[in-house]
């Protein structure tokens, strides 16, 4: 007897008898030395070890393990103006295993990382990623391609472009670009032609868009600038401190000083004042030894 059994351990087929009541298991071929299987509309939660048994006169037994890939969807790139900061582009996907690689390509071929977030959905097996890229300074007629790369799509890639002559206005919210058909070549395997401003032999000296570096945070930021800021006021401050004590010190041992000086001129005029009473006393009695 022959008998496969799911990751779950329920008892697929018995020789070629169904006993798993999922119509998606279909019967290939069987013998006795033999019992194939298919499972159509593979979901993730189909992939885990499945296990063949062979009850003979020698028991046997084989395990297998399946992993599924889902492809991810279809990428949204959004733009909006960042206050300060030039223009946010960000790229969504989701619904994939294992996470994709998210990554963003200039029209001078230029290819930059982003700052790609993941996260794990509600199933505990598809992923959510988005991919954020700042741009400082940028040319109306350049392009930004947002490159997504997985394993279940093996050598294509999804990509969604965004022309910044479509960038809106102050006033304006987002605008969402479309992504490409997943059936194209990724721009990463044919590049597009360097942009006229850019020099073939050192593209990178004149690109047109100078994104902003992605590890940085802007919280971060904003709070070394008020650090910075706070500073030098502080700085004064002590400054004015030390100057008041210094003064204080000053008049302090001036007035010791004055105290002192006050002290000692007070003796000497009461010394003074007793060699004269002393002097007046000694006078009439030289004037009676005269006469």
């Amino acid at each position: 007897a022959l008998q496969w059994l799911n990751p779950r351990g329920f008892t697929i087929f018995l020789n070629d008898q169904r006993v798993l009541r999922d119509p998606r298991y279909t019967l290939l071929r069987y013998s006795e030395e033999e019992l194939s299987i298919r499972l159509s509309n593979v979901t993730v939660h189909d992939e885990g070890v499945y296990s063949c048994f062979h009850y003979g006169r020698h028991f046997k037994n084989r395990s297998q393990k399946v992993e599924i890939l889902a492809a991810p969807s279809l990428p949204v790139l959004e733009a909006s103006r960042d206050a300060g900061r030039g223009i946010r582009l960000s790229c969504h996907t989701q619904g994939c295993k294992p996470q994709p690689r998210i990554s963003w390509l200039l029209d001078n071929g230029i290819e930059l990382p982003g700052d790609t977030r993941h996260q794990l959905g509600a199933d505990g097996k598809k992923w959510s990623s988005s991919s954020t890229l700042r741009v400082l300074r940028f040319n109306p007629k350049a392009t930004a391609s947002c490159t997504v790369q997985h394993p279940a799509l093996r050598e294509h890639s999804l990509v969604a472009s965004f022309h910044f002559q479509d960038l809106p206005s102050a006033e304006d919210g987002e605008v969402t670009s479309p992504s490409e058909d997943p059936g194209n070549p990724s721009p990463s395997e044919n590049p597009p032609d360097p942009s006229p401003s850019a020099a073939p032999e050192n593209p990178a000296a004149q690109t047109s868009l100078t994104p902003s570096v992605p590890e940085q945070n802007p919280q971060f930021k904003g709070a070394l600038k008020k650090e910075k800021n706070l500073l030098l006021p502080v700085l004064v401050a002590a400054l004015i401190l030390v100057l008041l004590i210094i003064v204080l010190l000053f008049v302090v041992k001036l007035k010791k000083a004055h105290g002192v000086w006050k002290r000692e001129n007070d003796v000497s005029e009461q010394t003074l004042e007793s060699y004269k009473s002393r002097s007046n006393e000694d006078s009439p009695g030289h004037e009676k030894n005269g006469q």
